[in-house]
């Protein structure tokens, strides 16, 4: 397969596997009114607002230095050809990103201030309401 291919392939995975993560995380916090509120909130911004979320969170200075840390990790371990269980071994082998993803946006919406990511979230629906 040529590189472009494999790049193509490799973000469309990713996807899938950020939407499947969400979709775990609001069955998990499914019992927390805000938390289910937050997670539908974000289901409804675009791919690439989710991407400038994940970006402006890690770039805020107000949320904890290991916190910042789980976008730009969780991107590092989905992206690289090493995993816990090999992709190539069918369903396991996605399994693994799966629950890594999972943990990870569980972990950001439990140790971001609420209000930051509020904050966040209303300018980029803000954007996408005036189309920018």
């Amino acid at each position: 397969m040529s590189a472009p291919g494999v790049v193509l392939t490799g973000v469309i995975a990713l996807l899938a596997l950020l939407t499947v993560a969400g979709l775990l995380a609001r069955r998990v916090m499914r019992r927390r009114l805000a938390e289910r509120e937050l997670l539908e909130r974000i289901e409804r911004l675009s791919w690439l607002a989710r991407g400038r979320l994940a970006r402006g969170l890690a770039g805020d200075s107000r949320i904890p230095l290991a916190v910042r840390l789980i976008p730009p990790l969780l991107m590092l371990y989905l992206l690289m050809p090493f995993d816990i269980i090999p992709d190539f071994i069918p369903v396991l082998g996605q399994l693994d990103d799966v629950i890594v993803l999972f943990i990870g946006v569980v972990a950001l919406l439990r140790f971001v201030p609420r209000g930051v990511l509020e904050e966040r979230l209303f300018a980029l629906e803000q954007a996408a309401r005036e189309g920018r």
